[in-house]
């Protein structure tokens, strides 16, 4: 199950919803449209399709070959492993990504609200269930006082400007 955030800020763009996933993740072999392979794989036929890249990953590395992507999956190979969440800030603050960015792997529904602060806009889901319930975490808080990539100023900064 896909649960995918529309563009902008939560509240100002729409909710988190479950939508059928147009491309299909494969674990290898040659890239094609629609699909989301590994990024050596879709660095030798990039036309049509997408990347997917560990969690691990030295975003600096691979950076400058994600940027024309249209998708990036990066994989969590386990739900306590942080390092995802990183990439996703480093890919979109510090490089400019636009395109979507997709979580994938050992998701836990409870951990979404923070990815989408990193910078995540779609989380692949092992059933409707944990869908469902990722996207009430995602919509959990209506503010915070943290800033992210979502929000960049923390909340006292906020108030202090319209003070």
């Amino acid at each position: 199950m896909l649960v995918r955030v529309p563009p902008g800020r939560l509240g100002r763009s729409g909710a988190p919803t479950i939508v059928p996933d147009d491309w299909t993740l494969v674990a290898e072999g040659p890239a094609r449209p629609g699909f989301i392979v590994p990024l050596g794989a879709w660095i030798e036929s990039p036309e049509g399709a997408g990347p997917w890249v560990e969690g691990d990953a030295a975003v600096e590395d691979v950076a400058a070959q994600l940027l024309g992507a249209p998708v990036v999956a990066v994989r969590f190979g386990a739900f306590a492993d942080g390092r995802g969440l990183t990439f996703a800030k480093l890919v979109r603050t510090r490089y400019g990504y636009t395109g979507e960015l997709r979580a994938f792997g050992e998701i836990v529904p409870d951990l979404t609200e923070y990815m989408y602060r990193c910078g995540f806009d779609a989380f692949v889901m092992a059933n409707r269930r944990q869908a469902e319930a990722a996207i009430d975490c995602i919509q959990r808080m209506s503010d915070h006082y943290q800033g992210s990539l979502r929000q960049p100023l923390p909340a006292y900064l906020r108030v202090a400007k319209h003070v």
